[in-house]
């Protein structure tokens, strides 16, 4: 994302807050909107600006200039959402561009569509389907789906793939994946010429987790990246990122 770019989170409660300071992390100007004074005190300090305002009323957005940001993303929680239809209507009437709206239920998100929502968000249904992702595969990490029906996905090493390298394996011929880079703890790091070592600081941590859903990193491992398909063998404990199709990368995983 553009860090020049700038943010208005709408309903600052536990999903609210968390984009907020995600974004702020990532050096993106961020306005924390809530009709609650306590809770934008308690946020005041974490973000750009925070704001005490009664987002379903037409005028208080337009004294607010909000159809100058970039974004504008409604966060009100399950127990409000008359006025998260009804701020997202008048977000939409106000001239707001793209409007990225919570939505607790089909038929709230139908609703929220026809009001004007550019992108519709359902977090609870989406941590429904990784809880179950992980029930079915216990010991898969994270995996995160791409558009066109690709995914990328971090799983620990198969057996038997230790000491061999991606040519060795045929991991593309016989998975059709490509496999982007390895997490590997630091006491068992090898390093060698050509490899894009990333120390796993608190920031390059958090990008990480950012960009590709990770559920966890350990802050005692490393990611190699440009792995060498001839040179550069898998050490016992690594951890792939591998991206491709979600039922190639079951295959590989049940290798």
């Amino acid at each position: 994302m553009d860090k020049n770019k700038q943010i208005t989170i709408i309903g600052v409660g536990t999903f609210g807050l968390e984009i907020a300071l995600s974004l702020m992390r990532s050096g993106v100007t961020v306005c924390a909107i809530d009709s609650d004074p306590e809770i934008i005190d308690l946020i005041r300090e974490q973000v750009s600006l925070a704001m005490v305002m009664d987002a379903t009323q037409k005028q208080a957005l337009l004294e607010a200039e909000i159809q100058e940001v970039d974004t504008v993303v409604v966060a009100i929680g399950a127990g409000s959402l008359e006025n998260s239809i009804l701020t997202t209507a008048l977000l939409k009437e106000v001239g707001v561009e793209n409007i990225i709206a919570r939505a607790t239920s089909e038929l709230h998100e139908r609703i929220l569509r026809q009001v004007g929502a550019s992108m519709i968000v359902n977090p609870e249904r989406e941590m429904g389907v990784r809880v179950a992702k992980h029930i079915v595969r216990p010991g898969f990490m994270e995996m995160i789906s791409l558009p066109g029906g690709a995914c990328i996905a971090q799983i620990p090493l198969p057996d038997g793939f230790a000491e061999h390298t991606l040519e060795e394996l045929g991991v593309r011929k016989r998975f059709n994946l490509n496999v982007l880079g390895i997490q590997r703890p630091k006491k068992a790091q090898a390093e060698s010429e050509g490899q894009q070592l990333l120390s796993l600081d608190s920031k390059a941590l958090w990008n990480y987790k950012k960009n590709l859903g990770v559920a966890g990193v350990a802050e005692d491992s490393r990611v190699i990246m440009n792995i060498s398909p001839t040179q550069d063998r898998f050490k016992s404990g690594d951890i792939l990122l591998v991206m491709g199709k979600e039922d190639d990368i079951n295959k590989l995983f049940n290798t």
